[in-house]
Formats: structure tokens, C-alpha cells, sequence
């Protein structure tokens, strides 16, 4: 009987932590509702990241294109780099890239 009276002792002394422990044993394990919260928002972090970048390489392309429509210059160096193009009577050299070893 001592120990049924031990253990209500226990209880009474300590209700508000088994209250509390219980309340975040079923928040963080209960129907995957926490860990589903936390891998949402580290979802969303990742795509605003992403929404960032791409906003940062449109600006980006969007200055190339305005550059390219208002000058002839900026459009025939992006013609000669990008598709080879050169003048006629001009001579195009390549030159292989250098071997690994430095030589």
C-alpha cells in the first residue's frame, strides 16, 4: 500500500511536468503535425531562396536585353562570343586550351 501511496505522492508533487511532458510528447510525435510544420518551413525558406536567385538572374537578363537593343556594339559582342559569328574576311583562330599537365 506504501507504494500505490508513494506513487499518488508522486504524481501530486509533479503534475505540472508530466502535464507539460505529455503535452510535448504528443506536439512533437502525434500525427507527424511538427515535423510536417518544420519540414514545410524549411521547404519554404528553400523556394524563397530560389524565388530570390531567379528574380536576381532575370534582372540580370533583362539588362542584357535592354544593352543589346540599344547598342549595335553590345549585340555583335554577344553574337561573335555566344554564336561564333564572325565578319566576312575576317580569320578566326582557336587555340586548343592548355593540357592539364602545363606543359
Amino acid at each position: 500500500m506504501s507504494e500505490v501511496a508513494g506513487f499518488y505522492r508522486f504524481i501530486l508533487r509533479h503534475w505540472a511536468r508530466l502535464l507539460l511532458s505529455a503535452f510535448l510528447f504528443v506536439v512533437f510525435f502525434g500525427n507527424q503535425g511538427f515535423r510536417s510544420l518544420v519540414r514545410n518551413w524549411l521547404e519554404l525558406r528553400h523556394l524563397r531562396a530560389e524565388i530570390a536567385a531567379l528574380e536576381r538572374e532575370q534582372a540580370r537578363l533583362s539588362g542584357r536585353l535592354k544593352s543589346s537593343k540599344n547598342s549595335d556594339a553590345a549585340l555583335e559582342r554577344m553574337a561573335r562570343r555566344e554564336l561564333g559569328f564572325v565578319k566576312p574576311g575576317e580569320i578566326e583562330y582557336r587555340f586548343p586550351p592548355p593540357s592539364p599537365e602545363g606543359k
